[in-house]
């Protein structure tokens, strides 16, 4: 039976000034639901309390947002994604925040069960070097000017410190990283900036962030910090362990075909599918993109697809992918407890 709708007052309580408005209960497959005033002409829906990555929360911020923009809310501006919230921009003028809660509410009660999820996603296939030697140049100025003495250079890369903080091989870190497709779950900071979580839970890898950070991180570098893997689009100062670097995914000018209709490559709900390929084949890549630009001299592959949650829960719930994890779960754990700290 599905839990009865908390009051306010209870999910406030102790609070002088709260911003929570509204909410739906907790049911089988579906974690309560909070609506908050998020300032003038904005409303934030958050899924949960716990503070956590969650892969479901995902998938069912993808189908909400579509479902949402079939329907055409009159005074609904735009919406953005989180991890676990969803915030949406409206025109007070049009339809109050009652209102426009009201057919959010209809939209979530419109979503059955969580197998009947799916969401349009983009699959994107990207090329990627470890330990390349841009990376290496910057991890080389960030142990002379900033940490000579940094526990994650390791043989002057990141990539080895992460191999030990996961308690695998260099060549089992990659294997990992490869095997998967990573699901672009949020943009923040720089242009384009991506999040990305695994698919396949058997790949979760994970790593702290630097101690202090960088102030130069190469365009392109593919990062981990946390449980979490980002595209630098620019060059920026960073934090995350750099495992190596794949190709540009952000152009300001706009030249490159792929590039026509917005600056950067990525969108949340794409997953991304890395591929190694060799140090001089990047450099050929960034010269056709950046110098060559114009000419399409070389071809994202991009496949436009739907994901499917009930074809995602039936693999993850196999049983020899839930023992693998497990067994990488205490892997990692026992790893990290023998690791230098940062």
């Amino acid at each position: 039976m599905p839990r009865s709708i908390r009051p306010v007052s209870e999910i406030c309580k102790g609070s002088k000034y709260c911003p929570v408005v509204d909410a739906l209960p907790e049911r089988p497959g579906r974690k309560e639901i909070l609506f908050r005033v998020a300032g003038d002409g904005y409303i934030q829906v958050e899924y949960g309390t716990e503070q956590i990555f969650d892969l479901l929360d995902a998938f069912r911020l993808f189908s909400v947002m579509e479902r949402i923009e079939r329907k055409k809310i009159p005074g609904l501006l735009e919406s953005g994604q989180g991890f676990r919230t969803l915030t949406v921009r409206y025109d007070p003028l049009v339809i109050s925040y009652k209102e426009l809660i009201g057919h959010l509410k209809e939209v979530e009660d419109g979503i059955g069960d969580q197998r009947e999820l799916s969401f349009k996603s983009k699959l994107v296939t990207l090329p990627i070097v470890f330990e390349d030697s841009v990376t290496r140049d910057a991890i080389a100025r960030y142990s002379k000017y900033i940490r000579g003495d940094a526990p994650n250079v390791v043989e002057g890369h990141n990539l080895r410190y992460a191999a030990l903080y996961n308690g695998v091989s260099v060549e089992e870190l990659e294997r990992k990283f490869l095997q998967t497709e990573w699901l672009l779950v949020h943009q923040l900071f720089f242009p384009g900036g991506t999040y990305q979580l695994p698919i396949d839970p058997r790949s979760a890898i994970e790593a702290p962030k630097y101690n202090p950070v960088r102030t130069y991180t190469p365009e392109g570098t593919v990062g981990i910090g946390g449980q979490c893997v980002y595209i630098y689009t620019t060059e920026s100062p960073g934090g995350y362990q750099m495992l190596g670097r794949t190709v540009p995914t952000y152009q300001l000018g706009q030249l490159h075909p792929a590039f026509k209709d917005r600056p950067f490559l990525l969108q949340s709900s794409d997953r991304i599918r890395y591929v190694e390929t060799s140090e001089e084949r990047l450099q050929e890549i960034y010269r056709a993109v950046h110098v060559e630009g114009s000419s399409a001299a070389y071809e994202y592959d991009i496949k436009e697809g739907v994901f499917k949650v009930s074809d995602w829960l039936e693999f993850v719930n196999r049983d020899d992918v839930r023992e693998e994890v497990k067994r990488f779960e205490e892997t990692k754990r026992a790893a990290q407890r023998k690791v230098s700290s940062l």
